[in-house]
């Protein structure tokens, strides 16, 4: 698929293949053959309580928001996503009164320096307000391989969640709602 779209998309196949190498030493650690204390994603899963808010730097933005997909379809949790250097603004107050949700910090291994510090920022305030977070940092490498691998990372976190919350994560009744509406929609629209 990367080779169709690579005329599209510049990436070159050392990229790809530093992705792949990566991806099969964190299958290692967190695939269904390794349930323990010690996988990642288990740890990830056992951490989170209540709805998380994920916090991303713009390059992992489609990390965050396939994991914020996951947990709400696998473990059927209400799950948001904000940009780190726009957390600060407005996104930040909503931790001046107590609430349910959990911040998670989705990291990358070189983030610009400005949202190095923010990333610092972000968690002083946390730590003066008491509010537990969790930090998740990618893989270093190239931006393929970090997204790649927070994916597969985060996607094992989110069924392992809705394991642990004993939730079946295969039914989607709501989405298969949503499909039958717009399918019945489109024929009615076709009719006229």
């Amino acid at each position: 698929m990367l080779h169709v779209l690579q005329p599209i998309i510049p990436i070159d196949k050392s990229d790809i293949l530093e992705s792949i190498k990566n991806l099969k030493g964190i299958s290692e650690k967190i695939n269904s053959n390794k349930i323990s204390a010690d996988n990642p994603a288990i740890e990830i899963a056992e951490w989170i309580n209540h709805p998380p808010i994920i916090y991303y730097p713009w390059g992992l933005k489609s990390a965050a928001i396939r994991y914020k997909n996951s947990i709400q379809e696998n473990a059927k949790m209400q799950t948001m996503i904000e940009d780190v250097i726009e957390s600060s603004h407005n996104g930040i107050v909503v931790w001046d009164k107590k609430n349910n949700f959990q911040p998670i910090l989705l990291r990358g291994q070189d983030d610009y320096e400005t949202t190095k510090e923010r990333w610092e920022i972000l968690k002083e305030f946390f730590k003066s307000k008491k509010i537990d977070h969790k930090e998740i940092v990618s893989q270093k490498g190239n931006i393929l391989t970090k997204i790649i691998c927070l994916i597969y990372l985060l996607d094992y976190s989110s069924i392992y969640l809705a394991v642990k919350l004993g939730i079946d994560p295969t039914p989607v009744d709501a989405i298969n709602f949503v499909k039958n509406r717009l399918t019945n929609q489109f024929q009615t629209d076709r009719n006229y």
